[in-house]
């Protein structure tokens, strides 16, 4: 357990993908080419009103996300780091490709996915209009605690993506990370250990009431977190950042906890930091087979 407060790499490509057997369908936003989209991945998302209830998957929820694909490894290789990063609530699906390319080294490989649901000009992984998730200030659910559709429709999507990636690319190491709701939810499904990943990045996020069961559950493996947060927050509270960072600790998971000064945002520090984090011990880029 850390706390801290508070030459670039290797130029990357933004590479198109067409539509695999796996699931991962394709968007090239970062790159401003024309979309490729599967059968699966045109689809029209599940409206709120739409969506089932938890434990309930329509086919029609389970579609695969949109993404855009970072990397300077071919498609054909196979290992090194994957990093799948989730934008936050309203957003572009390409939000991240920026910070995508300053975090990519040799030998890695990271998978941008446009949340599920159209807010505004951007998306959402759920809308916080109307029945908002709480956040969890200790362990105790909140007084007529109800999950939320949304966050268990959301978190099913992103544990495929994961399947998704481990089968197509065999990563020597799986990281899930993002920023604001897309922290929320990397936390949320990292604690599900289903599929298991090795690291985890959350990036001025707080921990959901609908996260607390999962956190609950022992575990052997455990993945590492890092969390970065501005003491001067005001769309998600610094303490609530606080407080999850606490509950991690007290059930035994090692973290990196990084505040500065500053909002809601991303600082070069806090980027430079999750870079340390990301491929300290990694598999080197030797590792990596062609397929």
């Amino acid at each position: 357990m850390q706390k801290t407060h508070g030459a670039g790499p290797p130029r990357t490509r933004c590479t198109r993908r067409s539509a695999l057997a796996l699931g991962l369908g394709s968007v090239l936003g970062a790159c401003r080419a024309e979309s490729t989209h599967s059968s699966a991945s045109t689809a029209t998302p599940p409206a709120a009103s739409a969506l089932p209830p938890p434990g309930a998957a329509s086919a029609a929820e389970l579609v695969a996300l949109q993404t855009i694909t970072v990397s300077r490894l071919a498609e054909s290789e196979r290992g090194g780091v994957a990093v799948v990063l989730l934008h936050g609530y309203g957003a572009a699906g390409d939000d991240l490709a920026s910070l995508a390319e300053r975090l990519a080294r040799p030998g890695s490989r990271f998978i941008l996915p446009a949340a599920p649901l159209p807010q505004g000009s951007g998306r959402a992984w759920w809308r916080i209009e109307g029945r908002r998730p709480p956040h969890a200030w200790d362990e105790q659910l909140p007084g007529g605690f109800v999950p939320n559709p949304q966050v268990a429709s959301a978190r099913r999507q992103v544990q495929q993506l994961l399947r998704d990636v481990k089968a197509r690319y065999a990563p020597g190491r799986l990281v899930l990370a993002g920023f604001s709701q897309g922290a929320m939810l990397s936390l949320d499904v990292a604690l599900q250990a289903e599929p298991s990943v090795d690291r985890v990045g959350v990036l001025s996020g707080v921990m959901l009431a609908d996260s607390l069961a999962a956190l609950k559950t022992q575990r052997i493996d455990k993945p590492r977190f890092f969390m970065s947060h501005g003491r001067s927050d005001t769309v998600l509270p610094f303490a609530a950042a606080e407080r999850a960072y606490e509950m991690l600790d007290a059930r035994g998971y090692s973290v990196d906890f990084h505040d500065f000064d500053g909002g809601h945002q991303i600082p070069a520090d806090v980027s430079e930091a999750l870079a340390k984090f990301i491929y300290d011990g990694a598999p080197p880029y030797g590792q990596l087979e062609i397929r």
